[in-house]
């Protein structure tokens, strides 16, 4: 399984993150998500893809997101 560290930014720009930013808000209206436990073969793209499709604001506890829960949105 592997984690993948993805930026979303206020006005609704989803893009990937450097691997070793810290997940949250950062000083500007981006927020910083892990989303964790994604399967072997699964794009980054693919990631981004179903962040944007939850709506750029996914549910969240301390910024990480199953990826799970994103397949299930």
């Amino acid at each position: 399984m592997a984690s993948f560290m993805v930026k979303v930014a206020g006005e609704g720009l989803v893009d990937k993150a450097h691997r070793l930013a810290d997940s949250g808000p950062t000083s500007g209206s981006t927020i910083i998500y892990e989303v964790i436990d994604v399967p072997d073969g699964v794009s980054f793209e693919t990631v981004i893809e179903l962040v944007k499709k939850a709506g750029g604001k996914p549910e969240h506890k301390d910024y990480e997101i199953s990826y799970s829960s994103l397949t299930t949105a």
